[in-house]
Formats: C-alpha cells, sequence, structure tokens
C-alpha cells in the first residue's frame, strides 16, 4: 500500500498520533504526509495529529528535518536513537506512546524513558554539544540515561520557521506546542457546543464569550495556559461582517512552556 492509499484509508478516522516503522522518501512522500497533517488538523476538520519519524543516524534525522515542508510544521517529530539500527519501529512506537501517555499536554518529555528500545553501546553515545545541535535543526534526541535506559532529551518538534514569514520562529519548538493547542481547542468547543441553539444577538455573544472565558481561566488554573487575566480583553465574540449567520471569535492561547534550561551561577566569596 503506497503513501496515497494510506492517507485516504486514515483521512476520516479520528486519530492523535501516526507512528511510521521509517523515513517517508525526501520529496512526494513527505509532502504527502505534511499534507495530511495540515489538512486533518485545520479549521475545518479540526481534528489533532501528530507524526513521529524515527532515525537511528543523527546526521540522516538532521538532513531530513532541514526539509522546507518539514522545518514549518509543529506537528512531526523525528526522533533519533543515533546507532539504534533496526529498531526505528521500536523508537516511533516507544515515542507515539509516551506523548500518548501524557495526562497534561503542557508538561515536558525530558528524561521519559522509552521502553521495548535496547540501549545502543557506548560508542554511539553523542556528545551534549552535538545532542545541541540536532535539538536546533528539529531532531527530537533520545540518549541513554545515568539508568542505562533510552530516554527523551527533549521532545522538540521540527519547527523552526515560520511558515508565513520562512523566518526563524520558536513559537511553537517542542511537541508540546501542538498538544497544548489541541487540547484548548477540544476543551472551547466542548464548552460552546453544549448549547448549540442560540440566536446571534448582542447578548447571546457576550454570554459565549463568558463562557470560554470561564474555561481560559481553568486552563490558566491548570498551568496550561498563562497570562489569560491580563489578555482577558483580547479575548473576542464578534458578529461576522458578511455572514450574519457566524461570529468570529478570538482566543489569546499564551501556553505554558517547559522549563528546559536552568541557567545557574555559583558567585563565590
Amino acid at each position: 500500500m503506497d503513501v496515497d492509499e494510506t492517507l485516504d484509508i486514515i483521512s476520516p478516522l479520528g486519530h492523535t498520533i501516526i507512528a511510521l516503522n521509517s523515513a517517508p522518501t525526501v520529496g512526494d512522500q513527505t509532502m504527502a504526509w505534511t499534507d495530511h497533517l495540515h489538512f486533518v488538523s485545520d479549521a475545518i476538520e479540526q481534528r489533532p495529529a501528530i507524526l513521529v519519524i524515527p532515525f537511528t543516524d543523527i546526521d540522516a534525522a538532521t538532513a531530513f528535518a532541514a526539509q522546507a515542508p518539514i522545518e514549518t510544521s509543529y506537528r512531526i517529530v523525528v526522533a533519533c536513537y543515533h546507532g539504534a539500527t533496526g529498531q526505528e519501529a521500536e523508537i516511533a512506537g516507544a515515542m507515539a506512546a509516551a506523548l500518548a501517555d501524557s495526562n497534561d499536554p503542557a508538561v515536558p518529555f525530558n528524561g521519559v524513558n522509552l521502553g521495548g528500545v535496547e540501549p545502543v553501546e557506548d560508542r554511539y553515545k553523542l556528545t551534549f554539544e552535538r545532542q545541541e545541535r540536532a535539538l536546533k535543526a528539529g531532531v527530537c534526541v533520545i540518549a541513554t540515561g545515568a539508568d542505562g535506559k533510552p530516554e527523551i532529551v527533549r521532545a522538540v518538534s521540527t519547527y523552526r520557521k515560520n511558515p508565513d514569514t520562512g523566518l526563524a520562529d520558536d513559537l511553537m519548538l517542542d511537541i508540546n506546542g501542538a498538544l497544548t493547542i489541541d487540547y484548548v481547542r477540544k476543551v472551547m468547543r466542548t464548552a460552546a457546543s453544549k448549547e448549540r441553539r442560540r440566536k446571534n444577538t448582542a447578548p447571546q455573544r457576550r454570554n459565549l464569550r463568558s463562557i470560554f472565558l470561564a474555561e481560559a481561566l481553568k486552563l490558566d488554573h491548570a498551568e496550561i495556559l498563562q497570562n489569560v487575566k491580563a489578555t482577558a480583553d483580547q479575548l473576542t465574540v464578534t458578529e461576522d461582517a458578511t455572514d450574519r449567520y457566524r461570529v468570529n471569535v478570538s482566543i489569546p492561547a499564551d501556553w505554558v512552556r517547559g522549563m528546559h534550561v536552568v541557567a545557574v551561577t555559583l558567585n563565590v566569596y
């Protein structure tokens, strides 16, 4: 079964995480997967989707992540455990399981063990400098932890450039960005759908805004969103200028980032 046939089958299905047992070829296959991710997660379909692509060579993973359609996507995880040749399927499956097992979309995955993946020999271990370069290139690095088990160093997505401007951007760097936005969207849709019979009047629009703000405040309390009170005036529900049956809602979503860097200064006296 080729990629197009696979996508035709899974497109109508609800799914969150797709794990491949090998990397798609550069070019048409890669573009087909990125187009699929855009389609199922857009404003019409609104279904969460994350693609996990496994690698066992850090240079190959870095080159793959450098593709134009890849480096502007925050829904792709290029997971690489250098030297684990032959374990591509296990890497993808374990990475997908780790992402699916998280109850809080904003909690980072640093240090999460990947069960079912065998540790590599010491000669394949990467220096911290090489790991950092790969992370900055959009590769989710897996390394052997202190306990001798493979673990996630940092679950970055391949997103490094804004798709509209082409400029460097870290807004959705961690895969938690996709997980959080999908979670918030689901919360807001559920809240709005509890009462679907509304008149398009100013009082009803104010009521809908109150519902969305209440949900955003709950998410702030849960440390999934932040600064909700400070940006509350940016949460708006307005009648569409041309379609009298439609309202346009704008919800500021400042999502909580992971604490990845702890910079310590030792003041010696």
